[in-house]
């Protein structure tokens, strides 16, 4: 059975929940009348980084997880967006995936970048989760990242082991184009859907985006530049294990030398 994969590229205006999230809405009810099983949204889509992160950060279960609930009523989809994620005292940078039942399961971002002092050193302003989290798909395992955590090849092969047949891969930089995920998708035959968003950053910078979807061969099936709107992909998430098996740089792994 296959699976609907459907990434949003849009703008995120730093500190502008209400934008951002009716955007990210609108841009959701288009790919779900695209008949998405799942929709993949950018890290941070919130708010972006902004020096208002504390203050705006929502509960998991708060205004834009109760928004793509009310969305996803009478459907069966999904969709993971990036949270800034107040819990008590405590704020991470989160993955959170809203069924029409509400919260399904809830990722915070395990490696934080630290090397860009600033809004971007986020080791100053958060907390890292300390577990990998996996989701059903219509009957497939699939696995999610956010940014930093996929630049670690063990991520994206820790799912493979687990037995992910598909990776969410969550960003908020300027890019994290086809070249970038290749890699990693043919070297554990996984299917992995890339988010980034576009625009203007915190700086004034371009982010072209690049929001791609990357077959288990490491073949490009869908990508965007520059522009907000919606790319789609139907995935065969059998074909990625039953290649895992013949895979070379998988199947040829010696782990037992492995630390």
């Amino acid at each position: 059975m296959n699976v609907k994969i459907a990434v949003v590229q849009m703008p995120i205006i730093p500190g502008e929940p209400d934008i951002n999230r009716s955007k990210a809405l609108d841009l959701t009810a288009q790919a779900l009348a695209g008949g998405a099983d799942i929709v993949l949204l950018p890290e941070g889509m919130l708010m972006g980084y902004t020096p208002r992160m504390r203050e705006l950060a929502e509960p998991v279960n708060g205004p834009t997880t109760q928004a793509f609930q009310k969305l996803l009523a009478g459907s069966k989809a999904m969709v993971l967006y990036g949270l800034t994620e107040r819990a008590n005292y405590d704020f991470y940078l989160s993955a959170t995936l809203v069924g029409a039942g509400g919260v399904m399961a809830n990722y915070r971002k395990t490696h934080l970048w630290w090397a860009t002092p600033g809004l971007r050193e986020e080791a100053a302003h958060f907390k890292p989760g300390h577990h990998l989290t996996t989701f059903d798909v219509k009957g497939f395992k699939a696995g999610v990242m956010i940014c930093y955590d996929g630049d670690f090849p063990e991520m994206t092969r820790t799912y493979a082991n687990m037995g992910c047949s598909m990776v969410f891969w969550m960003n908020n930089r300027g890019t994290r184009a086809h070249n970038e995920v290749a890699p990693l998708s043919l070297a554990n035959s996984m299917i992995i859907a890339a988010s980034c968003p576009c625009g203007k950053d915190e700086a004034a910078r371009d982010c072209p985006g690049a929001c791609n979807i990357t077959g288990p061969y490491g073949n490009l099936l869908a990508e965007i530049w520059n522009d907000e709107g919606v790319i789609y992909a139907d995935v065969d998430g059998q074909a990625a294990l039953d290649h895992r098996k013949i895979n070379p740089w998988f199947r040829g792994r010696r782990p037992e030398l492995y630390c």
